[in-house]
């Protein structure tokens, strides 16, 4: 059965499939809607479906005795491989935390959570035959390196919200009673031992506007009591609301101006989506080369093993003539020496197998529950060969419209003028205007007083201490105040010191863009000229291979004849050999060098139909949007 449903990089896959695609037991989780997604037009180039005649002589797959080989890994022609490890699903994943009770729980009985190390000895036996495509399909789903990378945008969208938090209104409570009995050294509260007793209850909330206004909301509320004689309302309640408003007119002053540092941070964190997106392309590229190493080292080996073939096809026939009297002995010896030289490079280009194939199992990293050592991976798409025309003036145009290291930079300079923009108005004076307005309200038990003249009086204002609130919102007792505090740094010193790193910065980013866009600009030449230039070695070693073979036929034929020497076969059978060799490194370089040439335009990506999902439009509550 073929997983030919859209894979969701990270989360879960969608089918059960073939055991290479499976996703590692509890890693997946279900209800991912990924398969809705619409799939791509037609075969991402560089699948089975796009890929080149296979070569004349192909190299044998290793031994894979004791291990399971699974035939039947799935195409991805036609379809998308999302990384949605970086979308909102994801971000609200690492959103979630306990409840208060469990917190409270966890500050006192923190128990550190254990590292344990795998066992060294666990292996997945199994081997997994794959394309290209697949092989990056799978490395984007297991490899644990790009994993943590992609977690880097994640991070920086909390940074938008940390700097956002700014603008968040504080809610404060604040309940309190005081009482004292203390001796009093005062005639007129006719008392040898005062006692009052204070009861506050209050409730202010406070919030950043976005034009760098502090505003705040005091609603305190006081209940006292007093055995002073003069004390006519006995408790005394007395609320009180009051609106207050410090508004910057200079420094920190500016419709939304106090919201750009938000803004920055925003930049920020699109700058690191797209630098993501720069590492997965150049990961995606070591896929692409490990797996063509793979398949060079076992071309290799294959030549390596016809060369050993030919010296003792030729060990062989110069016995029998030495045998029969045709040849003298030193033939042999001959024959015999290159055999060995020719074992020798064998047992190399094996060793080289081993090294390649074991690199393509680490960068793939597939494997199955716990264990530690991989899937081996068994490439099983032959090298293209098809020649392309390529246009350096439009691969140059793409490149410097789709690289996402272009477009990081230019998020970088835009950031660092809006920083730069903050620190210009910090070099101006604080100017700020200062108001409050208030509503009071007053209430209690009254008691009557007895003046010095010997009359008792009561106070005007009894009543419960919802009379005080209805005292409170009748307005006719209120208070304001207005005035403007100025605040001048002599040197300013701190705030130049800034504004001049801002500049600096700002200058740095403007010449590392221009140095960017000379980098890609050669990585773009360098590309064209490595893809045009193999596209040449194709053919040229290629028409070698075709001479040697026939080279190596007449001189055999004329060793018959005894018109050549066996240390002319053996040279000649040396140049078959390395004409060769040069032409499948040729088809290796060749494809390696598409893969760069999409990588330097910025297109890899889409090559292979890899789709990053961002997180999307941030959310804004209200109350920070004024």
């Amino acid at each position: 059965m073929k997983c030919v449903r859209t894979m969701v990089i990270g989360v879960v896959l969608l089918v059960s499939g073939p055991a290479w695609c499976q996703a590692p037991a509890g890693s997946a989780e279900p209800g991912t809607a990924a398969a809705d997604r619409p799939a791509a037009a037609t075969a991402a180039p560089g699948t089975a479906a796009d890929t080149g005649p296979a070569t004349a002589e192909t190299a044998t797959a290793p031994a894979t005795s004791g291990r399971e080989v699974d035939t039947t890994a799935p195409s991805i022609e036609g379809r998308e491989v999302v990384d949605t490890a970086t979308s909102r699903r994801r971000l609200e994943e690492f959103r979630h935390t306990s409840v208060a009770p469990q917190i409270f729980v966890h500050q006192w009985r923190y128990g550190e959570p254990s590292i344990p190390m795998p066992d060294s000895r666990s292996a997945d036996q199994a081997v997994a035959q794959m394309t290209l495509a697949e092989a990056i399909q799978a490395a984007l789903q297991h490899n644990p390196g790009i994993a943590a990378q992609r977690l880097t945008p994640l991070r920086t969208v909390e940074d938008v919200n940390n700097t956002e938090a700014a603008f968040d209104p504080d809610f404060i409570v604040d309940v309190n009673k005081d009482r004292r009995e203390a001796p009093n050294a005062s005639a007129l509260s006719s008392t040898r031992i005062n006692v009052t007793e204070d009861v506050n209850w209050n409730v202010t909330l406070k919030k950043l506007l976005r034009s760098g206004a502090n505003l705040e909301v005091d609603f305190t509320n006081n209940r006292f009591v007093s055995n002073a004689t003069f004390q006519g309302l006995r408790p005394q309640y007395k609320p009180e609301l009051v609106f207050s408003l410090n508004q910057p007119l200079l420094r920190n002053f500016g419709l939304n101006f106090a919201y750009l540092l938000v803004t920055v941070a925003g930049i920020n964190s699109e700058q690191t989506a797209y630098a993501y997106r720069a590492q997965l392309a150049n990961f995606v590229k070591s896929v692409v080369q490990a797996y063509w190493n793979v398949v060079n080292a076992r071309e290799t080996l294959v030549v390596r093993r016809k060369s050993l073939a030919l010296a003792q096809q030729t060990l062989h026939e110069n016995e029998e003539r030495v045998r029969v009297g045709l040849l003298a002995p030193v033939s042999v010896t001959e024959a015999r020496s290159q055999e060995a030289t020719r074992e020798s490079d064998v047992i190399v280009a094996e060793g080289a197998v081993e090294v390649a194939e074991q690199t393509l199992q680490q960068t793939v990293y597939l494997h199955r529950d716990d264990t530690f050592v991989p899937r081996r991976i068994d490439p099983v798409e032959p090298p293209r060969v098809e020649p392309v025309q390529v246009d350096v003036a439009h691969a140059l145009e793409v490149a410097l419209e789709r690289r996402p290291e272009v477009i990081a930079q230019n998020l970088d300079l835009r950031a660092k003028n809006l920083t730069a923009r903050v620190r210009e108005n910090q070099l101006l004076p604080r100017v700020d205007a200062i108001t409050n307005f208030g509503l009071n309200g007053l209430s209690g038990n009254q008691v009557p007083v007895r003046l010095n003249n010997g009359t008792l009086t009561t106070s005007p204002f009894g009543g419960s201490y919802g009379k005080a609130l209805d005292r409170l919102t009748s307005t006719d007792f209120y208070s304001y105040g207005a005035g403007v505090e100025i605040e001048v740094p002599l040197g300013n010193a701190a705030a130049k010191a800034q504004y001049s790193q801002a500049q600096i910065d700002v200058a740095s980013s403007e010449l590392n863009r221009r140095q960017l866009l000379s980098n890609v600009t050669l990585e773009v030449q360098k590309a064209v000229t490595d893809v045009v230039t193999n596209v040449k070695r194709l053919r040229a070693t290629h028409l070698a291979t075709e001479l040697a073979e026939q080279n190596l036929r007449d001189q055999t034929r004329r060793l018959e004849v005894g018109m050549a020497t066996t240390k002319d076969i053996l040279d000649f059978q040396d140049q078959l050999t390395t004409a060769r060799g040069n032409e499948v490194q040729a088809q290796i370089d060749y494809n390696v060098s598409l893969a760069e040439l999409e990588r330097s335009k910025g297109t890899l990506l889409d090559q292979y139909s890899v789709v990053v999902e961002v997180p999307g439009k941030r959310f804004v509550p209200w109350w920070a949007k004024f």
